[in-house]
């Protein structure tokens, strides 16, 4: 048994979320009396860095079909390392590529699974996760009653702690399907940290009355080292 961490890089390099994310698989891992295995795809550096955040042991699937993001093949390798490690609870990030791949990942696993969780779960009269529901406006938990569970973590739920040292990197391999997934172009957005991984974000709508005075909002957001965001179109 143990708790598998998806932890996703991003041009080869690790963001916050990552770091969150195995601190999150850690904490997990310590309520159920396990360790927790972080997996890493494709050819990022400085996987060795999660160890600190409480990783056991740090995976490595180097394949080149894991470079571009195909949640049908990230689905199936993961599978595939979690039944080598005996995960029965898997966390991803609750981005784009953690949404996309959760649901097929446990369709494949017949695990049941919960999205964007944002806090530890508890195991008192049953594994327990909860979530904000209705736009934030609620609390929901929930009970997992599957040997296999899939939660993705919703970001900025807590913060990344270090707890250890870093870990040797063991490179591993799976067989991988055929992707069906082909990127002709990758266009990267610079500057601002993006909106689900801000700590601090600057909002505006409707009461702006128009675009042209949207340079205020993005003026208040440079000072404060803020992302926008928008309530309403503008």
């Amino acid at each position: 048994m143990s708790v598998l961490v998806f932890a996703e890089s991003q041009s080869g390099k690790f963001k916050k979320a990552a770091f969150e994310a195995v601190t999150y698989g850690y904490r997990t891992a310590q309520m159920l009396g396990t360790d927790c295995v972080a997996l890493v795809m494709g050819n990022a550096t400085g996987a060795e860095e999660l160890g600190k955040y409480g990783a056991a042991r740090v995976l490595q699937l180097s394949d080149s079909a894991l470079e571009q993001v195909d949640s049908q093949v990230f689905a199936a390798a993961i599978a595939s390392v979690a039944g080598q490690v005996g995960a029965e609870v898997i966390v991803l990030i609750h981005n784009s590529t953690g949404k996309s791949v959760a649901g097929r990942l446990a369709a494949r696993l017949e695990a049941g699974s919960v999205t964007g969780v944002n806090a530890v779960p508890t195991n008192e009269g049953g594994f327990r996760v909860r979530k904000s529901v209705f736009s934030g406006k609620a609390i929901a938990t929930y009970e997992l009653n599957s040997k296999v569970k899939v939660l993705t973590l919703m970001g900025n739920s807590l913060q990344p702690e270090a707890v250890g040292q870093a870990a040797t990197v063991e490179q591993v391999a799976v067989d991988l399907p055929a992707g069906r997934v082909r990127t002709v172009e990758v266009k990267r957005i610079e500057g601002r940290v993006p909106l689900p991984e801000a700590e601090l974000v600057v909002s505006a709508g409707r009461g702006m009355k128009d675009p042209s005075n949207w340079g205020i909002v993005e003026e208040l957001a440079d000072a404060l080292g803020a992302t926008t965001a928008c309530s309403r179109p503008v």
